[in-house]
């Protein structure tokens, strides 16, 4: 799959999330489909989820879209 090909379908699948789930925010969708993905640390000895920021710039959109495939909020659309 070339680069256009992945961004396009990377897109695509957002645009489906937010035709489906028009009441989310865009940064929810984000994080709901592991474009920006959630960590667990432990903070001053207690058990926190975190952001953590991916630069896209340095990732293939091909590992993106195959991350956002896998995600919860999609994978269950197609099971």
């Amino acid at each position: 799959m070339t680069r256009k090909q992945a961004n396009r379908t990377i897109l695509l699948e957002l645009y489906n999330l937010i035709e489906k789930y028009p009441s989310l925010r865009f940064g929810q969708i984000l994080v709901d489909c592991d474009i920006i993905q959630e960590e667990e640390v432990l903070l001053e000895g207690e058990r926190q989820t975190v952001l953590i920021g991916i630069d896209p710039f340095y990732e293939e959109s091909e590992d993106t879209l195959n991350r956002m495939m896998n995600s919860k909020i999609i994978s269950k659309e197609y099971n």
